[in-house]
């Protein structure tokens, strides 16, 4: 289970044309508890922001002058280092009458969709759900990387190799080295191997002939 704090203090930015709109999401967003709320008039703004400080989550207006929030979501997708990021769309227009919006929205990436007007639960919960995969995300690439790396100090036996993976489990190095990255290993003969281990077998095959 995730702690909501730690939610609560993910980065969240919001582009809406519309500065009343900005200050009741803002509003609500702190009510719920989340301090780290930034706000832009303009998409070109935010993707100004995004560029140096990348955020935990967007929320774009779908209808913003000059810099669209269609436009800000496919120049976001489209850089390998910000694409991960979740975006949320949010627009005035009714899908009752139109999904196009919607359907757009996904194809586009956007993981979720809001349409005005919203209750202040909706936005909450729709915002908190899509941190959430987004915390869960993060900590899953930590853990990647660590285990890539190897970072903690592995004990070995000083006879047969093996490490312990975890309390009193031992495995062979090259087994845990596979289970813990993407390396995996093709197995050869080292020269010094051949001469100690290898050529003595082939000599002895030769005399028994």
């Amino acid at each position: 289970m995730i702690n909501e704090c730690l939610l609560k203090k993910m980065q969240i930015y919001v582009a809406d044309d519309d500065e009343t709109n900005l200050k009741l999401i803002k509003t609500v967003l702190n009510q719920a508890g989340f301090d780290n709320v930034h706000v832009y008039t303009s998409g070109k703004a935010m993707l100004a922001e995004v560029q140096y400080n990348c955020p935990d989550l967007l929320l774009l207006d779908i209808m913003m002058p000059g810099f669209s929030g269609y436009e800000v979501l496919e120049w976001i997708k489209r850089d390998p280092t910000l694409e991960h990021i979740p975006v949320i769309m949010i627009t005035a227009a009714s899908l009752d009458e139109n999904l196009e919006p919607l359907k757009r929205s996904f194809d586009m990436g956007a993981m979720d969709y809001i349409s005005k007007p919203f209750s202040n639960l909706e936005l909450t919960l729709r915002v908190k759900s899509a941190l959430r995969m987004e915390y869960s995300r993060q900590a899953l690439k930590t853990a990647a990387q660590k285990i890539s790396s190897l970072e903690k100090l592995l004990p070995i036996c000083s006879y047969c190799k093996k490490v312990r993976a975890d309390k009193d489990y031992w495995q062979e190095v090259e087994v845990y080295i596979s289970d813990h990255t993407d390396t995996m290993f093709s197995h050869s003969i080292c020269p010094d191997c051949y001469h100690t281990h290898v050529k003595p077998q082939i000599e002895n095959l030769k005399k028994n002939k």
